[in-house]
């Protein structure tokens, strides 16, 4: 199909895939709309006419090959599971090269717009409705939890993916995946479900012993025994 002939949806399409090449083979500092618009095979007016800066063209590329259409969120039955099929989906979504992507725009774009990454995770996102608080309102239906988490604990698994795929810059292992939900996030969404917040341990229920009784009994009377009289 020739340029000329595409129209509307199809002509856009190509348009973002095009500026998402460009992105992961020219970075930040090379996606322009001139490159773009040679990459798609179309006149750089026609880019202008439906983003009127490069701003705007960068949310369009991103929300269309980063987030892609809307998607659904089948009940996995648990929250254990709601949650993996969550961090599953998005670490096949993103794909090994969109990390090191996504890391040099966020860098690059505050430098140019100062513009926190929080500001522009939130301009991509839009009106889409995040994720997880679906999936934990599924979870108080179930009742498996009684209501709202902490929002440090409620954003936990999706952080800590970020965090495991910028500093990898590549796709999370799978065991990793499983890891941050059974070892981190279960256990202290459920604890937070007790009275309704996790209590850290207490330091003085736990004595701390050093030196030569480190290793002994606790229970042991450590008081030295007399030295055995003389006859």
């Amino acid at each position: 199909m020739t340029a000329s002939r595409r129209r509307g949806a199809v002509l856009e399409s190509a348009i973002l895939e095009a500026g998402w090449q460009v992105l992961q083979e020219a970075g930040y500092p090379g996606f322009t709309f001139e490159a773009t618009a040679e990459r798609a095979g179309t006149g750089k007016a026609v880019l202008y006419r439906r983003w009127p800066d490069k701003k705007a063209l960068l949310l369009a590329v991103l929300s269309h090959s980063y987030l892609g259409s809307p998607r659904e969120l089948p009940d996995a039955g648990s929250l254990r599971e709601d949650v993996l099929a969550q961090l599953r989906s998005m670490n096949e979504r993103l794909g090994p090269s969109a990390a090191a992507v996504l890391s040099m725009i966020v860098g690059s774009h505050f430098e140019e717009t100062s513009i926190a990454p929080a500001q522009l995770r939130a301009d991509l996102l839009g009106e889409r409705a995040p994720a997880m608080p679906r999936i934990l309102e599924r979870a108080v239906t179930r009742g498996e939890l009684r209501g709202e988490l902490p929002e440090r604990i409620a954003t936990l698994p999706l952080d800590l993916f970020r965090h495991e795929m910028v500093m990898s810059l590549g796709s999370v292992a799978d065991e990793t995946l499983v890891d941050i939900v059974d070892t981190v996030f279960l256990p202290l969404a459920l604890a937070s479900q007790q009275d309704g917040r996790v209590e850290p341990p207490n330091p003085l229920e736990t004595p701390i012993l050093t030196g030569a009784g480190a290793h002994a009994d606790a229970d042991e009377d450590q008081t030295p025994a007399p030295p055995p009289a003389h006859r």
